[in-house]
């Protein structure tokens, strides 16, 4: 069968949560199916794994996005249109992969979130091959719920933005629900934050995996210095990930290091932004910057720490710890959508004092600690193989003959 695949990002290298899931992805049906990869490229340095798609696909068309964010949000703004959408939009793209439909049937076009679906939307074969096709919308999370998020935490003049694409996306994401015939998320709860109007019958829950293999007990070696240490991984840019460690230093972890003086607080992932650069000042915290394998601190880690105040869909850095046999404490927000029993495969709190509480326990305890950690690498074993819930994907495809949509 012959799929187009439109993904807002090249997904390569694998290496954050947006990324993680397209590659899988791209990767389970091109071992199926003939794929053609269409992607915007923000990054110009994403250009130099265009080859190693090129070998898994029967074509890639990576066109560099020639405007900027802010650029992006300045022509929404005048238009009245979703800032997200209008950043992801290239015509270069557009007209090249027109031209490549020009001469190359297809049988199902996959657009991976929500604003990919322009290219559809906007092609001039939206009224034929792309309307003959099956249409499958990944929208993993609700985005438009997101901004929402945003909005209630921010302060003017970035709440009256966040509110702006909120509204703008929640119509995009309707409009796009009425011209596709399948509709993915990356749980079953993920649904309730769908805006009113769009059919449930058309949405699937597709959760995403983790690699057994590569994240498992036994894949690194262990950075260790006797001190107890409560790792947390995430790209440092990413805003919900630079609230979550901020209020973690200020509200939870003195409250261990009270308990506990020796507790160490480490912060894993790249781009860290200038608030999270300063926390390395205080006592009992290390900011590493980009590593080139987080499994390292990961292995070494007492506790992995998930304190996130914003969050959306599945967290990847809760998986990839929990595959890796280690306990794992969060907030209610960064737990949601995961298939796991809370308290046996991994805690959930509400608040400072109890996020606290919960790690002290852990720390004073060696024997609960690994209870947690091995049933947390089941719980993974048991349900979250990508090939596993990917299967679902093979009950949404047209038959091989191409019936259409």
């Amino acid at each position: 069968m012959r799929i187009l695949l439109l993904t807002h990002r090249l997904p390569y290298p694998p290496n954050k949560g947006d990324k993680i899931r397209a590659f899988n992805v791209l990767e389970y049906l091109a071992k199926r199916h003939e794929v053609f990869l269409a992607c915007p490229v923000d990054d110009p340095a994403d250009l130099t794994h265009v080859a190693e798609l090129e070998r898994r696909c029967a074509g890639v068309l990576a066109v560099q996005n020639a405007g900027t964010r802010s650029w992006a949000a300045v022509r929404a703004l005048a238009s009245g249109t979703s800032i997200t959408v209008r950043h992801f939009y290239s015509r270069e793209l557009q007209r090249r992969l027109d031209e490549h439909l020009d001469r190359h049937p297809i049988d199902v076009v996959f657009c991976f979130s929500s604003p990919m679906a322009e290219y559809v939307l906007r092609s001039r074969h939206a009224s034929g091959p792309l309307r003959r096709a099956r249409r499958i919308m990944d929208f993993i999370d609700v985005d438009s719920f997101k901004w929402r998020q945003y909005a209630e935490r921010a302060s003017f003049p970035l709440n009256w933005v966040y509110r702006y694409e909120a509204a703008r996306l929640a119509d995009y994401e309707r409009r796009v629900a009425a011209e596709f015939d399948r509709l993915l998320l990356v749980s079953e709860q993920e649904r309730e934050y769908l805006p009113a109007g769009i059919s449930g019958e058309k949405v699937f829950g597709v959760s995403n995996g983790v690699d057994l293999a590569y994240f498992s007990p036994r894949a690194a070696n262990v950075r260790a210095d006797g001190a107890h240490s409560l790792v947390f991984t995430g790209v440092m840019d990413y805003w919900p990930n630079v609230d979550g460690v901020q209020w973690f230093a200020d509200e939870v972890f003195p409250q261990i290091r009270a308990q506990l003086p020796g507790t160490r607080f480490v912060i894993v992932g790249s781009k860290p932004a200038d608030s999270v650069r300063r926390l390395a000042s205080r006592p009992g915290i290390e900011v590493t910057g980009y590593v080139d394998d987080v499994r390292t601190f990961v292995a070494g880690a007492s506790v992995c720490v998930v304190p996130l105040r914003i969050a959306r869909g599945v967290q990847n850095k809760v998986l990839e710890a929990m595959a890796m046999g280690k306990a794992v404490v969060g907030t209610a927000q960064a737990m949601e959508g995961i298939r796991a029993s809370v308290g046996e495969d991994l805690i959930a709190v509400e608040g400072a004092p109890a996020f606290a509480a919960a790690v002290i326990d852990l720390l004073n305890s060696q024997e609960r600690t690994a209870q947690l950690g091995a049933s947390a690498r089941r719980c993974m074993e048991r349900s979250y193989s990508w090939d596993s819930n990917l299967h679902a994907l093979d009950l949404m495809l047209p038959d091989a003959a191409g019936a259409s949509g």
